[in-house]
């Protein structure tokens, strides 16, 4: 999903989806840094959102590792968090 997005973003505005993966490298070296910071949101999945786009990474904890299962918009279907 993030590479559609930054597909998107690029249609509407060249320099923009450049401007949502660095957001988003962004995101994913806090969830390094701090994976347990983001709250649960079921079981054992957490959600980091990025600050200036309406998008949302899910992640687990696993051990030491953060496995990232979807880069999520935040306007899709909740149920869907989960498929991608």
């Amino acid at each position: 999903m993030a590479k559609d997005a930054y597909d998107w973003y690029e249609e509407q505005r060249q320099g923009l989806g450049e401007i949502f993966l660095a957001e988003l490298d962004n995101c994913y070296k806090k969830l390094q840094s701090r994976p347990a910071a983001s709250s649960k949101i079921k079981k054992n999945y957490r959600q980091a959102r990025l600050k200036r786009f309406p998008y949302v990474i899910v992640y687990e904890i696993i051990r030491t590792d953060v496995v990232v299962l979807s880069v999520f918009h935040t306007r899709r279907n909740p149920k869907h968090k989960f498929k991608e």
